[in-house]
């Protein structure tokens, strides 16, 4: 019997269709246990219904539909193209669905181009290496010979469609081994010597990050509760929170709640990574809230911004701003739902990255009466801000404290912490770590220093590993850098080990292509490449099935089970703010850590660290 990924079938997200079910459970039992069935698996989420792969044998792809007869149909012509149609079954309107076989040709396709890259470079030498991977389509309410004359005008040779009738055993083996899915494959030497069986685990493992359901996010600690209830009397509060205290959901449901009480909500962050983050948080809690006072679609009164995209300005941060906005040398709002009605919340998010000026004109934007929150943590001023306070931010005492910390594992704490009170660096408020005991048990932090080929090195080796363990998610693992200099170094260790990345900025290449383009004009050459790495930075995704490649700076807000930091600052720099900056790195994990440590500024600290059970030293670490 085949081995079963998940085991447990309703921890997935979706709940099985009757179809998918029925040919599960038939796979199971016509496979032997040297194959592998893997039930809606990720795939970069394109969400494939069903993969199996055995390393001697080859790999198969199936889509489900349990489609009745009645409600799918084929349009068109062979001269003018062919088209799929549904039926609704609400309204019995046909609409436009995408053709099943084209859909599972393109599971294929990004195995071959994205997933796996180097079985596409296989295939470029060998064409017949498609046939490595083969297409199915299932029709669960059809037999196999009905369904074949339905599609016969779209089906070609190596079209591998069925029904019902061919779950039995005989039949359903007979169509794998018509395709050569059986031991002995011509394939199995190739598939063996690049590690197929690894490489397709690790890319069809669902990510941790993201998945978090609704009933997660409504799960609010009793701080949090008392922070939004003094919001009600009164209307504005100034919250200092750790890494990892929930500083941005508790920001979410301020917006949501505001928005179902028929409130115009600002949210404004400095990161721009964070922007659809925080967009897709807010919806999700903004739709909770809105059934619940029966406002549905109450979410259109909040807007998300970054400080960068609401006001354009000359003098703004070189990171953030690019020429298309410096069009108009005026602040002006730029982008508040294409109105410039006051708001009647205003909610800042990362305010240790905003200075005086920007917290005026966010404020400038509010009516009379306004509600304001603002969240931010010291301890990650990267950009080394001076602390805003009374007068400028229009509330009085001292801010409330959120020191509870979901997603730091205790060890990570204990490491954020010794650098918080190392000798040389003393920043206010020690993080403390609530993670349950089983998420601590998974906990291995590292710490690595060495040259920068030493470090780099040891990054190579540790990353070919990693992404080995069949356990390990690509989309759960991130790579953090001082700058984008060190990400490029890092990027050609993937493109050396065929691992797809996502990086939050432009490639080595693209600069130097700017650069050539617009030679001798110094000016021209730095804001191009802002606005490419600007563009990056907003198309970058964490729901990708990549690893993610991203500078410090850009990931500040994020977090991921395994966190690996390339730690090279600026050495005319690295005495300013660098010790917040490897904060920052530090506290983005939320079970593994890896330091890769290139400057000898932090020697004398990680072998403290080390010596102080803070953190282990890496294997390949020789003092």
């Amino acid at each position: 019997m085949a081995i079963l990924v998940p085991d447990d079938l309703t921890t997935l997200p979706q709940k099985l269709t009757a179809g998918e079910k029925a040919l599960t459970d038939a796979l199971c039992k016509v496979l032997d246990d040297k194959w592998t069935v893997y039930v809606q698996p990720y795939l970069n989420g394109l969400r494939p219904d069903i993969i199996i792969f055995c390393e001697d044998a080859g790999m198969g792809i199936f889509e489900v539909k349990d489609w009745t007869p009645d409600v799918h149909r084929i349009q068109g012509n062979k001269k003018d193209g062919y088209q799929w149609e549904v039926r609704a079954k609400d309204t019995g309107k046909w609409h436009k669905e995408e053709c099943p076989l084209k859909q599972v040709d393109k599971y294929r396709d990004s195995i071959f181009k994205y997933e796996i890259p180097i079985l596409g470079s296989k295939k470029i030498l060998n064409q017949k290496l498609l046939s490595l991977i083969q297409p199915f389509v299932y029709f669960h309410k059809h037999k196999t010979a009905d369904i074949n004359k339905r599609l016969e005008k779209i089906l070609h040779e190596y079209s591998n469609v069925f029904g019902w009738d061919y779950l039995e055993p005989k039949n359903l083996k007979k169509i794998l081994e018509k395709r050569h899915l059986k031991h002995g494959s011509k394939f199995a030497k190739l598939m063996q010597e690049i590690g197929l069986a690894d490489r397709l685990a690790n890319a069809l493992a669902l990510p941790k990050h993201g998945m978090t359901n609704i009933e997660h996010l409504l799960n609010l600690t009793k701080k949090q509760r008392e922070i939004l209830n003094k919001q009600k009397n009164s209307r504005r509060t100034r919250v200092k929170g750790a890494a990892g205290s929930g500083k941005t959901l508790l920001l979410a449901h301020k917006a949501a709640i505001a928005a179902s009480e028929e409130k115009r909500v600002l949210v404004v962050c400095f990161n721009i990574t964070l922007v659809n983050y925080i967009k897709d948080l807010v919806k999700r809690l903004a739709r909770y809230y809105g059934k619940k006072n029966g406002k549905l679609d109450s979410y259109r009164k909040i807007e998300v911004g970054h400080y960068h995209r609401i006001f354009t300005d000359e003098n703004s941060s070189e990171e953030e701003i690019t020429d298309e906005e410096k069009i108009d040398r005026k602040n002006t709002r730029e982008n508040n739902l294409n109105d410039k009605t006051p708001v009647d919340v205003l909610l800042i998010d990362e305010g240790q990255d905003f200075e005086t000026a920007w917290i005026y004109d966010l404020l400038s934007l509010c009516q009379d009466n306004y509600e304001f929150m603002y969240v931010a943590d010291s301890r990650q001023n990267i950009y080394g801000r001076e602390e805003i306070n009374s007068p400028v931010i229009p509330i009085r005492g001292r801010p409330t404290e959120l020191n509870e910390s979901f997603r730091i594992s205790e060890q990570t704490a204990k490491l954020a912490n010794f650098l918080a009170n190392y000798p040389q660096l003393k920043m206010e408020d020690n993080v403390k770590s609530i993670k349950p005991l089983q998420g601590n048990l998974l906990v291995r932090n590292f710490w690595f220093h060495g040259t920068y080929k030493e470090s780099i090195e040891a990054l190579k080796v540790d990353i070919k590993n990693l992404t080995k363990h069949r356990n390990n998610a690509r989309p759960d693992i991130a790579i953090l850098v001082c700058s984008v200099k060190d990400g490029w170094e890092v990027c050609k260790v993937l493109n050396q080990l065929s691992l797809p990345y996502q990086a939050a900025f432009e490639s080595q290449e693209e600069n130097e292509k700017l650069k050539k383009k617009y030679a001798g004009d110094s000016k021209k050459i730095e804001d191009k490449v802002d606005e490419i790495r600007r563009r990056y930075k907003t198309a970058f995704w964490m729901q990708g099935g990549r690893i993610k490649v991203a500078t410090i700076h850009s990931f500040k807000g994020w977090e991921l089970s395994n966190i690996l930091v390339f730690f090279n600052p600026d050495k005319k720099r690295q005495n300013e703010h660098s010790k917040e900056l490897l904060y920052t790195a530090i506290t983005r994990s939320q079970e593994c850590l890896t330091v890769y440590n290139a400057s000898s500024l932090f020697k004398d600290f990680g072998d403290v660290a080390i010596s102080e059970g803070c953190i282990e030293a890496h294997p390949m670490y020789r003092k």
